[in-house]
């Protein structure tokens, strides 16, 4: 009976149904103190009310695949004081700023004030350990010495996987000291919302298994160096191209291609553009890393690979790199990720994948996840303390920094307020990045510190999300303009006090190998044709 009287419902009865079961939903929002957060409306709040009801959910924004950008855009001066009146001068001077190009060559390398005008921010090194091996390389990139390369790996949670921030530094490196190429690009990213803005990439995502470094899916710890291992199954294809738009970014001259070797492992296939097709065994004695090369004239090019036969083959990421002078900014942001979940990266396979990437900086961009945790600063600071020790080794020519969270807020009474736990955090990894010799970035200071998220919702263009976790393209853009400027602000600092003669360890900085090729062994082609590291 109670069928039949369902299936005599009109459509404007179940409208109807559907209408009341939503109004004592958003009710509930009002009335259940811990659903507060959830509240679609607040009388006085500006926009539209429900829409916030579409914005609460995942940890990642709905536009991280968005390729919008207010780069270049033009702001009427009426605007641009509004903006600066809601969020501050500093804040609203580094909004849609076009990339710096590089200037002519010059006898005297130096960075004018200018270039990094409109921050407040700058970058803490205490001791000078953290920045130096990147300033050293920097400054070889800028004097054009051939080849020379400065390389980054930003590693980070949902705000660094939206390759927003990151991509933003990447572009402005590249327009300021050369283009040397997207650098780090996952093997195939199946269904994970991962974003390398500029890149061409795609696969078929069934028959692909990932194993994120977040979610320890291996018990080996074997994640590769962006923390994700690409298992590929019959059928298994992917491709990864540079762009064919924009001002960087649209050539390669070589394609490194990271994977795994074990005892019974399969073979894959693998060609460059529409070239001849190469056979690769990863079988081995024992689990190892390897990696295939393959040069070409520098230009426009595609790389593909597929599984073809026998045992497990797992991929870790393509480089896609050019000769140089000049920089590449590896974005290595996983969706919920945490510090302490770099610790489930085996401590020997990390350094040799760092090692073999040759990095001069790894930045560790975590803490927007760890702000819904309630621990104590203490707690944080063990954390951090720890993974700055599992990813640097005691390796003086690995330069690395720590960039603290955006500022996280919640919705209490009707008004949206800084999360408790942020400056927890950001002292507790100011602490930790002094006490390994690292250097610290301030991101939530450089927002505007307490209760920056509110402001930045506020603005107009809107700079964060209705989630109060993210900020918008437009916002992220900001944060990315300022970290740029911070990171030339100190290499001006760097030259003026003629730390280039400093060795950035025990040695000589000459007598640092950082190349890409130390440390992994050759991969094993079936093919005489194989291109040769």
């Amino acid at each position: 009976m109670p069928k039949r009287l369902t299936a005599q419902l009109t459509p404007l009865q179940h409208l109807t149904t559907v209408t009341v079961f939503m109004l004592v939903a958003c009710g509930l929002t009002y009335v259940i103190p811990p659903m507060h957060s959830l509240r679609p409306w607040i009388p006085g709040e500006e926009g539209v009310p429900m829409v916030r009801l579409f914005t609460q959910w995942g940890d990642i924004p709905a536009f991280a695949g968005h390729g919008g950008s207010y780069r270049g855009s033009a702001t009427t001066a009426k605007a641009s004081k509004r903006l600066a009146e809601s969020v501050g001068e500093d804040v609203a001077a580094n909004l849609g700023s076009e990339p710096i190009a590089q200037p002519p060559p010059d006898e005297v390398l130096r960075i004018e004030p200018g270039e990094y005008d409109g921050i407040s921010i700058r970058i803490e090194d205490p001791s000078g350990r953290g920045m130096r091996p990147f300033y050293a390389a920097l400054e070889k990139t800028a004097r054009g010495d051939a080849g020379a390369i400065t390389r980054v790996g930003h590693y980070g949670d949902s705000s660094i996987a939206t390759d927003l921030i990151t991509s933003t530094v990447r572009d402005n490196l590249q327009a300021r000291f050369g283009d040397a190429g997207h650098g780090f690009v996952l093997a195939a990213k199946g269904y994970i919302p991962y974003k390398h803005r500029g890149v061409r990439q795609s696969s078929n995502p069934e028959a692909w298994e990932l194993r994120e470094v977040v979610r320890r899916q291996d018990r080996d710890g074997r994640y590769g160096y962006g923390g994700v291992q690409s298992r590929a199954m019959r059928g298994g294809w992917a491709r990864v191209g540079t762009s064919r738009r924009g001002e960087v970014g649209k050539n390669a001259a070589r394609f490194d291609l990271y994977y795994e070797t074990r005892p019974r492992g399969g073979k894959f296939s693998v060609r460059l553009d529409k070239g001849e097709r190469h056979t690769i065994s990863t079988k081995s004695d024992e689990r190892g890393e390897a990696v295939y090369s393959i040069e070409a004239p520098d230009g426009p090019h595609a790389l593909e690979f597929r599984y073809l036969r026998g045992g497990i083959v797992n991929f870790f990421g393509v480089v896609v790199e050019r000769e140089g002078p000049g920089v590449v900014y590896d974005s290595l942001g996983l969706v919920g990720a945490r510090a302490n979940r770099l610790l489930n990266f085996d401590a020997a396979h990390i350094k040799r994948q760092l090692e073999q990437r040759g990095v001069n900086l790894i930045v560790l961009g975590f803490g927007g996840n760890e702000a819904s945790d309630e621990r104590t600063e203490d707690a944080f600071y063990t954390d951090y303390l720890e993974v700055l020790k599992r990813m640097r080794q005691g390796r003086e020519d690995l330069g690395c920094l720590v960039f603290s969270p955006l500022d996280q807020a919640t919705r209490e009474r009707g008004r949206i307020r800084t999360l408790d736990t942020i400056p927890l955090i950001v002292s507790a990894q100011r602490r930790a990045a002094f006490d390994s010799g690292c250097a610290f970035y301030d991101t939530w200071q450089a927002m505007g510190g307490t209760d920056a998220m509110r402001r930045w919702y506020k603005a107009r263009p809107r700079l964060a999300m209705g989630d109060f976790r993210h900020a918008t393209p437009a916002g992220y853009e900001i944060i990315g303009n300022m970290f740029y400027k911070a990171l030339l602000a100190g290499f001006a600092d760097y030259l003026a006090a003629g730390s280039s003669a400093m060795p950035a360890s025990g040695e000589t900085a000459d007598a640092v190998d950082s190349s890409p090729d130390a440390g992994i062994p050759s991969s094993n082609a079936e093919s005489n044709t194989s291109p040769k590291r």
